[in-house]
């Protein structure tokens, strides 16, 4: 049975449940307090969503908006549906553990928020080492088609019976390119939500640090994602070796750069794309 909350605390949690609801995403109180909202955002996104002051209801330890009550087995539904989502995303980039130029691997869009519908394929971002982005693609592209893994590039939805379970590879990030530089409060929430599996040499703090601007948005997810981190001595290794590495490596991602680009063009539509980064997710934010 849904009870309504004080108004007190509906008015600081507020916009915090008007975001979560955009997505049919209920919250418990320690999610709520995590994805707090920076105070100086409340205004524009309290008119946006609701009425100033709107209380909301409280349904089996879920937080939702007023008459929101069914979002809760929703929510549950869709955890179910996620868990054997989560087992192939942990398996896939697992796999991808052989790629000595992949750095780090994520998942995110909704899986990472254990949200997914059950016909959802599987979001993953992929960091490279400097330069070479681009092969790295080409590779994993043929290793995962190979395998019948990823969703056709042909396949427009993203949740359908054709592209279940299938991965969808669709963010890119060149390690020496990590800062997105649309700053809102979406991108902020997908950078904080996204989960990685696994990285190499740091390159998970380093993210973080260099979307520090994030904390604008959501000061307090930000801070406790940052918890077991130095952020402050993580730096990108400079030595000579590395930067020789790195200008051999340059032609060669530009070749296969150019390669890749001249067979996608004629079909890109809102995918952002340059030699350190790759956005082809719809919603993806523009590159650096």
């Amino acid at each position: 049975m849904a009870s309504r909350q004080p108004p007190r605390p509906s008015s600081q949690f507020l916009p915090v449940l008007q975001y979560s609801d955009r997505f049919d995403y209920p919250l418990t109180f320690e999610e709520l307090k995590y994805w707090t909202i920076s105070p100086s955002l409340v205004p524009p996104l309290t008119l946006r969503g609701g009425r100033q002051g709107e209380l909301f209801e409280k349904t089996n330890g879920f937080y939702h908006l007023p008459g929101r009550t069914h979002l809760v087995k929703l929510r549950q539904r869709r955890e179910k549906f996620s868990r054997q989502k989560w087992f192939i995303a942990r398996a896939v980039g697992e796999s991808l553990r052989g790629f000595p130029t992949i750095l780090a691997v994520y998942v995110t869009g909704a899986l990472a928020m254990s949200n997914c519908q059950e016909n959802d394929d599987l979001d993953l971002m992929v960091v490279t080492s400097p330069n070479t982005l681009w092969v790295t693609r080409f590779l994993l592209f043929l290793y995962l088609t190979l395998k019948s893994l990823r969703r056709p590039s042909h396949l427009p939805e993203h949740s359908s019976p054709r592209v279940r379970d299938k991965i969808c590879d669709n963010l890119y990030l060149d390690s020496s390119f990590l800062t997105i530089q649309l700053q809102n409060i979406y991108t902020a929430h997908e950078i904080l939500q996204a989960k990685c599996l696994w990285d190499r040499g740091g390159i998970h703090p380093q993210f973080l640090q260099a979307n520090s601007w994030v904390k604008n948005y959501l000061p307090v997810a930000y801070t406790e994602s940052n918890k077991n981190f130095k952020l402050q001595n993580l730096k990108l290794n400079k030595n000579l070796k590395l930067k020789i590495e790195n200008l051999l490596l340059w032609p060669i991602n530009l070749f296969f750069f150019a390669l890749q680009y001249l067979y996608m063009k004629p079909k890109m539509i809102s995918e952002r794309v340059g030699l350190h980064f790759a956005f082809f997710h719809p919603n993806s934010p523009p590159g650096p």
